[in-house]
């Protein structure tokens, strides 16, 4: 644990676009904190009990049906411009609410806008991280030290508005909003980092339009049941905290003897547990059990409510709550990011929108469902009938999560393959989970050729054992062992083989496709420009070698053919 705390912070330290990413995170959700707070004090005081409802739909409803349309656009222009202008908007409509506070359907009205600004944010930078990653455990690192500065968000976002109420008023805290947001925004655009490139039947040029976008979103989804059972398990989790809002005033006033005072002391308790498990998930998110550790998370979201209603005591109330509150910061961790390992870039901002405004309406309908149970079950049968749904939901749906993290333990090993290859070490995130998805092995028995001179070039190679020679006009120029790669040149500049290569043993081989390989390799600049090196530096050797007298065949290194 200690040592993927410390890579995690390092991640975040030594990668200057995580950090600007991070920190623009933490500005904005601060503000968005803190723009709850005062815009349901707001409410009240112009509206009471009414009002509060009204901003309440406000908030959901609205940003529920945009969020779908904002991913899909996410997926077409530069996400990093979309942070900004979404920050930018963001501040302006925080703005102009503090300076119009006292005509109340204006700022109602400006703070809706402000808050459809705000839900594009994180699906959005959430569908950004994998691009500034270049391994799993490095995206899975930064997911946790997200987490974390959620955590701090949460905590500074409400003090930050108790302390702008308590010495000034509802516009002072509007304001603090604007600036936060347009700090983010400031941060957001500091980014730079490179788009990968689409296929062209991918690009937004040649799509029907945003409609089109978002109905593929949803396609993507049927194509991914594996990411359906996270969005599936965490649209319960919101069910069940959408009650939590409402079960929590149940719990404090009429359950136990905290009065309404301890509504705030569950949620102290809450973000607590959250801070303190975001901090000890970092070592977990590296896990190849995140399926396992989701459903983990998902059921210790039940279990606490069940003991709360059958053990009924101030302290077991706060102790679940903070037991519930570690148990989000799990859930947050590792189901952002398996969607991001199971999702492709090319549709990941889409999905990652259409599931945000899943859990949106889902914890709408839990905090309007829940009155009803509570009428039919009575306090105590409520939260334990609430706190069932969640574990019997995992309990449905295990055998998934244990076949996600098959997949992701398969992938494993393949992505450590594959970055052992110089040219692929700098893909981002998304290209090296493609290209696991994508590898076949290959076995070739002690000498047989994988190809022979003058062959069409139609894959590339991974030794995973074994060992090869690589041979020119009869000569062994040089022999290529676990790890080596061969077979990139006719691929890259689209010739017949330029030697043979044989098997000098039994050999294990993974192997990519041309097309896989060549559009992986052009995606990023980075890795065309090491792959362009390699290949010029291996021809120019095969010049010199026919040109002058015999080499000498000790060199070893990637094979070029």
């Amino acid at each position: 644990m200690p040592g993927s705390y410390r890579e995690a912070w390092a991640s975040v330290a030594h990668n200057r676009n995580v950090r600007l990413a991070q920190l623009s995170s933490l500005s904005a959700w601060t503000g968005e904190f803190l723009f709850l707070s005062a815009m349901t004090v707001y409410a009240f005081d112009e509206d009471g009990a009414a009002g509060v409802g009204l901003v309440g739909f406000l908030r959901v409803l609205p940003a529920t049906v945009a969020l779908p349309w904002l991913g899909a656009l996410a997926d077409r222009v530069s996400r990093r411009r979309l942070l900004v202008v979404a920050c930018a908007l963001r501040g302006a409509t925080a703005a102009g609410a503090a300076v119009l506070t006292g005509q109340p359907a204006v700022v109602y009205t400006l703070l809706t806008l402000s808050t459809v600004c705000h839900a594009a944010y994180r699906p959005v930078l959430a569908a950004l991280f994998p691009t500034l990653c270049t391994t799993p455990g490095e995206l899975a690192g930064v997911n946790a030290v997200r987490a974390i500065l959620d955590g701090v968000a949460a905590l500074a976002g409400p003090l930050a508005a108790a302390a702008l109420l308590a010495a000034y008023d509802a516009a002072a805290a509007f304001a603090a909003v604007a600036v936060l947001a347009g700090v983010a925004g400031v941060l957001a655009a500091g980014l730079r980092y490179e788009s990968l490139r689409p296929a062209a039947a991918e690009r937004p040029a040649d799509r029907a339009g945003v409609l089109a976008d978002v109905v593929e979103g949803l396609r993507e989804l049927r194509r991914r049941p594996r990411a359906l059972d996270v969005i599936v398990l965490g649209g319960g989790q919101c069910l069940v905290r959408g009650a939590l809002t409402v079960l929590a005033v149940v719990v404090a006033v009429q359950v136990t003897d905290l009065g309404r005072p301890g509504v705030g002391v569950l949620w102290a308790a809450f973000g607590v547990g959250g801070l303190a498990a975001a901090m000890a998930s970092i070592g977990a998110a590296g896990s190849a059990r995140l399926g396992t550790l989701f459903g983990a998370g998902i059921a210790g979201w039940g279990v606490p409510i069940v003991l709360i209603g059958l053990l009924t005591g101030s302290s077991v109330a706060v102790a679940a709550f903070v037991v519930i509150g570690a148990a989000n910061a799990l859930v947050d961790v590792t189901g952002f990011t398996l969607l991001q390992r199971l999702v492709p870039d090319r549709t990941l901002a889409r999905v990652l929108a259409l599931t945000e405004a899943v859990f949106s309406l889902a914890m709408a309908l839990g905090s309007l469902t829940i009155p009803f149970v509570i009428s039919a079950l009575g306090d105590t049968g409520a939260l334990v009938a609430t706190g069932c749904v969640l574990p019997l939901a995992v309990v449905v749906r295990w055998a998934g999560l244990r076949a996600i993290d098959a997949d992701i333990d398969a992938r494993k090993d393949r992505i450590v393959l594959l970055r052992r290859v110089a040219m692929l070490r700098l893909l981002p995130v998304p290209v090296i989970e493609s290209l696991a998805l994508r590898l076949r092995r290959t076995r070739v028995p002690a000498q047989t050729d994988v190809f022979r001179k003058g062959d069409p070039g139609d894959g590339f190679y991974v030794i995973e054992s074994g060992r090869v020679a690589v041979i020119d006009d009869g000569r062994e120029i040089r022999r290529l062992g676990p790890g080596d790669a061969f077979g990139e040149i006719a691929l890259l500049r689209a010739v017949p083989r330029t030697a043979t290569v044989r098997a000098l043993e039994d050999t294990e081989l993974a192997t990519l496709s041309g097309p896989e390989f060549v559009s992986a390799i052009t995606s990023f600049s980075a890795t065309s420009s090491t792959a362009e090196q390699l290949v010029s530096g291996y021809l120019s050797e095969d010049r010199q070698r026919h040109a002058g007298p015999p080499r000498a065949d000790s060199d070893r290194g990637p094979g070029p053919r």
